[in-house]
């Protein structure tokens, strides 16, 4: 058996506002066996519903109000999960699965509350960085996170014990609680967006939690008492999204809970053990939108377990299994399709006649009353680093079609489409005079989504600005900023390698924690907000692009950084400088070279240019050999080699169009290198850089290790 989407089945999905993630659940089965659904959407609405006779029925639905955040489930101990909890602000509301509210409690944060869980009479709230338990709604515990909370899920425990809070944390950890104080740390594969019980109740001892990073990494981990046990994790092969949802349900039928993966690039997955360890992926399903919920149950007549999917946009749809033995459709169902589309029929003439009076009526110059307002329309927007492929991907996402799309940037960068976009890309010549590096629009068709991959260039630091035009009469754009970063290629990580050789830059003088911190974060991503509470604090990086390392220490009167790239030392001292310099701070800026840091980083980078360099040049006997082939009968008589790159052309094609000006970013990175070590010295190397050029031609690391000892 396999999985069908609504579009090959009779079953209309329902249409809400745009949605928040984790707003959507399945009440518990009824005396029938069917489930309802609950879904919160951005315009405060609840709506409840369920599946009769093919069509859907609303059980209850709650006015407009302050958009909702999150929806959790929940009810008495030993008693089936069927309150409806839904954050909206500061302000938690809750819900019989009748429609009946209640509870309203205000829980006074400062900020709006991003997660939520329920469990018995405790209820668990997290905005960006605290994290509040209240039982029987008064205030029990509080902790504050060093950085951004992702999501909250609490461990399943006996009446009467201590809960085991779960906050998944944008520093790619997830932080064990209990009561107020941290357990431990457990570190994984990247930002953590999600978290599930493994099977909805934890597994067989109630301590195996389903997590999803931010670049599309999924993974098992049992959370022990004292420390934690990895049981298996997944990489993201495919280059999907980031994973924004996960559920677990018995979709197949066996006993084994099914995992259900939601991804912010619309993409669908469900997975299944069949008697392994690690999950297997069974059915992948692209709605062409964020994915910002999912779950699984029995919604239908059927009496099957389907996969229920609510997407940005506020569509809800299901999916069902879809017998081998192909099922006719009824004469009932099939006059309800008819019905259906003469409705769509006439709603779109309906529309059409509206926006012709509305045009008439705001052209109108005798008409008083004619008044033409701007549509608000919200955007779904990510800027994040891709760790895999040293790529930014900017995804924006609007409710609405999306007409254009134009992108402007101060700071040289490149652009590459995603294979599955459709856009017509116009790019304007760069006007450097006016720090115009880029200009490109984006014509879109009948799609609400738009992604593209930006590669920055360390060192050269602005902003990429997004001009946003929908599809919408009268025309209107928004404008989005996204901060392209002196270290944009840096990724924060939880170890430093010691056996490497480093470089120190150190800078003293009468500045505060909290102005080091900043300096700290203008330079390089995933760096909190705030300020750490400790004295002293210490971060680690990892460059995705030339695999260097990266320590920030600071305190207050002294920051210390770090690395085994010369460049990167020399790029903050560039930007500190020039920082303090502004903030009127007078800073001694020291610095201790290690020699031998120069050639380890020549030998990091030099894999990599070779296989450029051979992927480059066997790109360019590609059409040799094509042409030698479709002349001569038989081509065995040609190398191994030449064989070789005839059978991968189009492997080898592809791979370099995956990678523009690859060849001119290393080399540039290797220049840099040895004029920043010139600098440093008090040298100036500029009439020597052709020569450099020229040894790096020859793709000889010996000769381009004596080249650099002879300076």
């Amino acid at each position: 058996r396999s999985f069908k989407g609504c579009s090959n089945a009779p079953r209309p999905s329902l249409q809400v506002g745009t949605t928040s993630a984790q707003t959507m659940k399945l009440l518990p089965s009824s005396r029938r066996g069917q489930q309802k659904v609950a879904i919160g959407d951005q315009n405060g609405v609840l709506t409840c519903f369920g599946m009769k006779r093919g069509d859907v029925s609303i059980v209850f639905k709650t006015l407009p109000g302050e958009a909702i955040s999150r929806l959790q489930l929940g009810g008495p101990a030993d008693s089936p999960r069927d309150r409806i909890y839904v954050s909206s602000g500061a302000e938690v509301r809750g819900f019989a699965r009748k429609g009946k509210q209640f509870l309203t409690f205000d829980t006074n944060l400062t900020e709006p509350i991003s997660s939520m869980w329920v469990e018995g009479s405790s209820l668990f709230v997290c905005d960006r960085y605290a994290y509040n338990h209240y039982l029987d709604c008064k205030d029990t515990d509080y902790f504050l996170c060093s950085d951004r909370i992702n999501d909250l899920i609490c461990l399943p425990s006996d009446p009467g014990k201590e809960h085991s809070p779960i906050l998944a944390c944008q520093d790619c950890t997830l932080r064990v609680l209990r009561s107020s104080e941290l357990l431990y740390e457990v570190e994984v594969a990247g930002p953590p967006l999600c978290v599930a019980l493994n099977g909805s109740d934890g597994g067989e001892d109630g301590k195996e939690l389903l997590y999803g990073t931010q670049n599309g990494k999924m993974g098992l981990v049992k959370l022990e008492a004292q420390e934690p046990t990895y049981r298996w994790d997944m990489l993201n092969e495919r280059k999907y999204g980031g994973i924004s949802c996960i559920a677990t349900s018995d979709l197949s039928s066996d006993g084994v809970p099914d995992i259900i993966v939601g991804r912010d690039d619309g993409v669908l997955e469900v997975y299944s053990f069949e008697d392994a360890d690690t999950p297997r992926l069974k059915f992948t399903h692209m709605f062409g939108e964020s994915v910002t919920s999912v779950d699984g149950g029995i919604v239908g007549s059927s009496g099957s377990e389907e996969v229920v999917v609510a997407t940005y946009s506020g569509r809800v749809h299901g999916l069902a299994r879809e017998s081998s033995v192909p099922q006719p459709i009824s004469q009932e169902v099939q006059s309800k399709i008819e019905a259906l589309k003469q409705e769509v029929e006439g709603l779109e003439t309906r529309v059409l006649q509206s926006r012709e009076r509305y045009q008439e009526a705001i052209r109108s110059t005798t008409d008083s009353q004619a008044v033409s307002a701007l549509p608000l329309f919200s955007i779904n927007d990510k800027f994040s680093l891709n760790q895999d492929e040293a790529w930014y991907t900017l995804a924006i996402e609007i409710q609405a079609p999306i007409d254009t799309i134009m992108l402007q940037s101060n700071v040289p960068v490149d652009l590459q489409e995603v294979d599955q976009s459709t856009a017509v890309v116009s790019y304007t010549p760069p006007d450097t005079e006016r720090n115009n590096y880029l200009l490109t629009t984006f014509r879109c068709h009948d799609t609400n989504r738009m992604e593209v991959k930006v590669r920055s260039i360390e060192g050269q630091y602005g902003t990429l600005q997004a001009y946003i035009t929908p599809r919408t009469e009268p025309k209107s754009c928004q404008v989005r900023q996204y901060q392209i970063k002196p270290l944009s290629l840096h990724q924060r990580v939880h170890s430093f390698d010691e056996s490497r050789p480093c470089n120190l830059l150190r800078l003293t003088g009468p500045f505060s924690l909290g102005e080091a911190h900043s300096w700290v974060r203008y330079c390089l991503q995933g760096v909190p907000e705030r300020p750490p509470a400790e004295d002293t604090a210490t971060l680690h990086f990892h460059s995705t692009f030339v695999d260097s390392q990266l320590e920030c220490t600071y305190k207050k009167g002294e920051a210390v950084f770090r690395s085994d790239n010369l460049s990167t030392i020399s790029v903050l001292k560039e930007v500190l400088s020039k920082e303090a310099t502004q903030r009127k701070i007078a800073v001694k800026i020291s610095h201790e070279l290690d020699e031998s840091s120069v050639a380890h980083m020549l030998r990091l980078i030099y894999p990599r240019l070779e296989a450029q360099l051979m992927l480059a040049k066997n790109v360019q006997l590609t059409e040799a050999l094509q042409e030698i082939k479709a002349h001569e009968r038989d081509s065995s008589f040609l190398s191994p080699q030449c064989q070789f790159i005839l059978e991968n052309a189009e492997l080898m094609q592809e791979e370099l169009k995956q990678q523009p000006c690859m060849i001119e970013r290393l080399y540039a990175i290797i220049t840099d290198l040895y004029m920043d070590r010139a600098s440093f010295k008090g040298q100036n190397v500029k009439d020597r850089v052709p020569m450099l050029l020229e040894t790096l031609d020859n793709c000889d690391l010996n000769l381009l290790l004596q080249f650099f000892n002879s300076t």
